[in-house]
């Protein structure tokens, strides 16, 4: 069965006197994706045991909800589809339940997922991209499916260049979006992120969906210059009318750079075997100083870089520049801190490790509050360890080894081998007791096995080589 021009082009005609904007212009003119190309992708995916989809309600992913809906129909494959509902604007409910209706009379199974809680004063659609994301994988491991298909265009990839390209990114950044990844909720299973229109226009997309006669929400704030991408959007559309700038060429440079970025990649991990790079089961990271010394350029600067952000547990990583002065720093001085790290020389080797203040509290921010623990229920703890127990005794809370009382802080002391300044922000397992606020019962982060059946599993080596991001 065909998506083709002659089904599709009724639908467009009718619209194509009325179009004055040059973006309107362009849908008009475009054409539907064939279903036979969009099957050929899925079934190259290799999508064992069905998939999900997330669908906002939006032109675009109504357009993959309605493709996805018929290659379930012509394959036998399962299809979920999964709307999140930030619950941000009065009307998101109620559009939720349309999307659910819209999905269910194209006979796909469907689920609502809900982001609750308090919301960020600032920053918020970095908030709700991470919950979307973190709500997407959880549903998926809930499902027992293990991909999630979105519906980013190549008009997304080509305004995501633009606004990594307008805060200074370099070849990684600029590289956007990926056509898969592995994303995970806290500390769940990983699941796969796969892109397949990536590179399909939001035109052709927005024939798709008019070409099957499927009705859409359209987003006010798709109309809106107060957000970044909307305004770049514009740019882009005035760029491509003038004649100055294509989204097909913006594609071509992100290719380019997505090369450059793997080359680079490849230099800062022969680097690291170089310096005789070695990461450690209770989460640090050395470099051996004399080989760092006698190593120069920007693979230095990057992989300094991505040990940072690997031992951090912040969401972004450093830019080079301060990841590049803060190991000069080190290395003239012994110590410096940089994007939540603490990188310092000891024992003829370079450490970076988890900044400590940043763990156990300093003037103005306090210490990571306690985090309860439950039998069977691993958590992902300062986004650097999945911590778990089997038998879990009611109050068990992980909080830093540096909270614990000095003669405890001793006792594991004993098991580490590091400077002395990471131990702090280690994670411990504490018990209620009926004398004191609480009492160490377990560093699983030191041990090479489970001990009282409490595991601690470091998440260095998986940040460093980018292989799950972790929501």
């Amino acid at each position: 069965m065909s998506l083709n021009r002659s089904a599709s082009a009724p639908i467009l005609r009718c619209r194509a006197s009325a179009v004055s904007n040059p973006a309107l212009a362009a849908v008009s003119t475009a054409q539907p994706i064939e279903y036979e190309a969009f099957a050929a992708r899925l079934c190259a995916l290799q999508l064992e045991g069905g998939f999900a989809i997330a669908v906002s309600g939006g032109r675009d992913s109504m357009a993959l909800a309605r493709l996805s809906a018929l290659y379930a129909e012509e394959t036998g494959a399962t299809v979920l589809a999964l709307t999140v509902d930030h619950g941000l604007r009065p009307q998101s409910a109620s559009e939720a339940a349309q999307t659910a209706q819209w999905c269910k009379a194209a006979g796909l199974a469907h689920r609502t997922l809900a982001w609750t809680g308090d919301k960020p004063q600032s920053g918020i659609q970095e908030a709700a991209r991470h919950a979307r994301y973190r709500l997407l994988a959880a549903a998926c491991n809930e499902a027992g499916v293990g991909a999630v298909l979105t519906a980013h265009s190549a008009s997304d990839q080509a305004e995501t260049f633009l606004m990594r390209l307008a805060r200074g990114a370099g070849p990684s950044g600029l590289a956007a979006m990926a056509q898969e990844t592995q994303i995970a909720a806290g500390a769940g299973a990983p699941i796969r992120l796969l892109r397949p229109l990536l590179d399909y226009s939001r035109a052709r997309l927005t024939a798709t969906v008019k070409a099957f006669g499927q009705a859409f929400v359209d987003d006010p704030g798709n109309d809106d210059p107060a957000y970044e991408r909307i305004r770049m959007r514009a740019l882009l559309a005035q760029l491509e009318e003038n004649g100055a700038l294509s989204t097909q060429a913006l594609l071509r440079t992100i290719a380019r750079q997505r090369d450059a970025a793997r080359r680079l990649r490849d230099q800062e991990e022969a680097l690291f075997r170089h310096t005789e790079g070695c990461f450690y089961r209770w989460g640090g990271v050395s470099l051996c100083a004399d080989a760092v010394r006698h190593s120069d350029g920007d693979a230095l600067a990057g992989l300094c870089r991505r040990l940072i952000h690997a031992v951090s547990g912040e969401t972004y990583a450093p830019d080079e520049d301060k990841a590049r002065n803060a190991l000069t720093c080190a290395l003239q001085t012994g110590a410096a801190t940089a994007g939540g790290a603490l990188i310092k020389l000891w024992q003829d080797r370079l450490w970076f490790l988890r900044e400590p203040a940043a763990v156990v509290g300093r003037t103005g921010a306090p210490a990571i509050a306690p985090v309860a623990l439950a039998p069977g229920q691993p958590i992902l703890w300062d986004n650097r360890f999945i911590v778990a127990g089997d038998a879990v005794a009611p109050g068990v809370v992980v909080k830093p080894l540096g909270l614990a009382e000095p003669n405890q802080r001793a006792m594991a002391a004993a098991l580490y081998s590091g400077p002395k300044e990471g131990l702090a922000s280690l994670p411990g397992i504490f018990a209620p007791d009926v004398e004191r606020e609480a009492v160490l019962i377990s560093a699983p982060a030191l041990l090479s096995a489970k001990t009282g059946g409490f595991s601690g599993e470091a998440q260095a080596a998986a940040r460093f080589y980018g292989a799950i991001i972790r929501f």
